[in-house]
């Protein structure tokens, strides 16, 4: 399964929703938030959001992350 296919089936935020969740992810932090919105949260090409905080990159880093016995 490829990229472009799980995202597809997204939901997609506004960057004012992400920057709002984002912001009591980083207990009010705007240049945290913003940063991380702008560098670290998935976007496809066209800019729509697929992340809405941290924790929902940490968990599609995590699913892709192997285990280890």
């Amino acid at each position: 399964m490829q990229t472009s296919d799980i995202i597809t089936d997204k939901i997609t935020y506004t960057q004012e929703e992400a920057i709002s969740a984002s912001l009591k992810y980083f207990n009010g932090d705007d240049l945290a938030a913003r940063v991380w919105l702008n560098k670290y949260a998935l976007k496809d090409s066209i800019g729509n959001i697929f992340e809405k905080t941290p924790d929902d990159m940490h968990r599609r880093i995590a699913v892709k992350l192997p285990v280890s016995n």
